[in-house]
């Protein structure tokens, strides 16, 4: 069966809403935490290339 070629879907533009997340110091430690794991895999990934 022939699929519909005339229809283009376009992306949307609307704001997605957003979460308020409060800066707590156990938030900010997670955040620092989460931002180490990610530049490890960085150093890893670049190592491997």
């Amino acid at each position: 069966m022939k699929e519909k070629n005339s229809v283009f879907q376009i992306p949307s533009f609307a704001k997605r809403e957003a979460y308020n997340f409060d800066a707590t110091k156990e938030s900010l430690e997670i955040y620092k935490e989460l931002n180490e794991i990610a530049e490890e895999i960085e150093r890893c990934r670049l190592r491997n290339c």
